[in-house]
């Protein structure tokens, strides 16, 4: 199952059937069922003798609840990640051109920056090699998997060289 669907099957588990919001002062009834304290008591406010469920229609004999103070604690987890989930939707936003308020589609090579159609055309980049974000990504990931090869590798070769200058070092130690 993709997180996006158990997030959003997360946060339907901690809301009320009846406010359709997050739950607030969870409780259960005898059927199951978690409602807010609050709904569940405006639900049965002008009953007498039996208390349907609002979700399965069971006829609860009592007006009975009990505080469910772990879906609480559930809850207001569902409630953190929706946040975090919302920020990172901001920003995973198309940007956009600050200067004329269109999406930034295109690539500047020399500059290396992000520019809106309006930008491109501008005298700023009109000698300078602009292409779509969506081809200049891929180009520019493969460069820089290159670089972090090529680095990796020195790294390991000057590993190797420091470790044999430290036995040539303690032989010539052991020699003195």
């Amino acid at each position: 199952m993709e997180f996006v669907t158990v997030l959003s099957d997360l946060q339907a588990e901690a809301s009320c059937p009846i406010c359709l919001d997050y739950l607030k002062d969870p409780v259960t009834i005898i059927c199951g069922h978690n409602f807010c304290r609050s709904c569940i008591s405006m639900s049965w406010k002008d009953l007498d003798n039996s208390f349907p469920c609002p979700s399965c229609h069971f006829c609860c004999p009592e007006r009975e609840f009990i505080s469910n103070q772990q879906l609480g604690n559930l809850t207001e987890m569902a409630k953190l990640i929706q946040v975090r989930g919302t920020k990172r939707k901001r920003q995973e936003d198309t940007p956009v051109c600050e200067k004329h308020g269109q999406v930034l589609t295109l690539f500047c090579e020399k500059d290396q920056d992000i520019l809106c159609l309006q930008c491109s055309s501008s005298a700023d980049h009109e000698h300078h090699r602009v292409w779509p974000i969506e081809k200049a990504a891929p180009f520019h990931r493969k460069n820089l998997e290159c670089y972090i090869a090529a680095w990796e590798e020195s790294v390991q070769l000057f590993g190797k060289v420091l470790t044999m200058q430290t036995r040539k070092s303690l032989e010539l130690e052991k020699k003195v």
